[in-house]
């Protein structure tokens, strides 16, 4: 079963930076999100550590959820899909970027250094999907039946960090922010009919 699980996952990881990246060659025509407002929120190079606690998250928070309620794990895989497959087709129908702030020198500096030449092109902002998945972890760290509070307190906390670090490291804008709860709660909605309609299957496929 953990076999299974870890496939599972790692296909949905691989599905998603193929889509992730593979839609900036198609980008053109690049919008601005860039807002006044976002000049008023403090560049923290430090913070980049909370925002690599993303990358952990989105690999190991399934597998608890699936040990704690298979029913809330599906949910959530239903979901995740729909929130990439949605987010690409916004940056594929508006493409959005802005300029980032030079990184100072020191070692939290190079560290962003290193963060912004993940993407290519430093596209793919609006809507953010480091933000859409850590509110899909939030919703589901109150929802899933069974789980210890202080897994409840310890994911929630997290999450809201990467939230947080993704506007103090210059990754993303306000409008990055907000436009991912619309693009959460339509995934939400049809990640449930999803498992409505497939639970079954999936936990058949998982479980054996």
């Amino acid at each position: 079963m953990f076999k299974k699980l870890v496939l599972v996952q790692g296909i949905l990881l691989a599905l998603q930076t193929l889509l992730y990246f593979g839609c900036e060659f198609f980008q053109s025509k690049i919008h601005n999100v860039k807002r006044p407002v976002d000049d008023k929120i403090p560049f923290l190079p430090w913070t980049v550590l909370p925002y690599c606690f993303w990358f952990p998250m989105i690999a190991f928070y399934p597998l608890i959820v699936f040990r704690t309620d298979p029913y809330s794990y599906c949910g959530y895989l239903m979901t995740m899909v729909m929130e990439n497959v949605l987010s690409v087709v916004c940056y594929l129908v508006y493409p959005t970027s802005f300029q980032r702030p030079v990184p100072p020198d020191g070692f939290w500096g190079n560290f962003i250094k290193l963060v912004y030449h993940g993407s290519y092109r430093g596209l793919n902002c609006a809507p953010s999907l480091h933000c859409s998945s850590c509110f899909l972890v939030i919703c589901v760290s109150f929802t899933c039946a069974g789980m210890s509070l202080w897994v409840r307190v310890f994911t929630v906390s997290i999450a809201i960090m990467i939230v947080l670090s993704t506007l103090t490291t210059k990754q993303h804008t306000l409008i990055d922010v907000l436009t991912a709860v619309p693009l959460f709660l339509i995934s939400r909605i049809l990640g449930i009919l999803l498992t409505i309609r497939y639970f079954t299957p999936i936990l058949t496929f998982v479980g054996k």
